[in-house]
């Protein structure tokens, strides 16, 4: 089945760049509808098809690439080693890294990929207390009759 092919519309037209989130720019080659976007990237040449949709919003990956190449530079903290920096992905799995005094340490990916996780994950706020009364309850006309009578029963405590 061959897909039928429109009008592109301005931003899709030929020659048009966009960026993507992880590889750089790609140039819309062929517009055929919104759901066939032929594009190449830039900086390897590949060429695929995309939705316009996510051509739009960068969301498209480079296939030639493989996705551990990306984690290359990158600085991760290690409890063992320190800080560590990705210097290459070796095999499927293995990836080498160098520490601060230059040496070289080999881990596996996925733990590499975990401690990744660890180091980018924010810690979370403590929630702030309520520090009156009417901070704690809703504001409706029930709790404000409930909110007065402890007000007057607090106040009236000592008399």
């Amino acid at each position: 089945m061959l897909a039928k092919k429109m009008d592109a519309p301005l931003d899709m037209k030929n020659g048009v760049r966009f960026k993507t989130k992880k590889h750089g720019y790609v140039t819309v080659i062929e517009y055929y509808n919104t759901h066939t976007v032929i594009v190449a990237f830039e900086n390897t040449g590949n060429i695929r098809a995309i939705s316009a949709a996510k051509l739009r919003s960068g969301q498209l990956a480079d296939r030639s690439v493989p996705p551990e190449s990306i984690m290359v530079g990158e600085i991760i903290e290690s409890v063992k080693h320190g800080l560590l920096t990705i210097v290459q992905v070796e095999s499927e799995n293995i990836v080498l890294l160098t520490n601060e005094k230059g040496e070289e340490v080999r881990m596996l990916l996925p733990a590499v990929q975990k401690m990744k996780l660890k180091a980018g994950e924010i810690p979370k706020e403590e929630p702030k207390m309520p520090m009156s009364l009417s901070a704690l309850t809703k504001r409706n006309k029930k709790t404000k009759d409930v909110n007065n009578l402890l007000k007057k029963m607090l106040t009236d405590y000592g008399k």
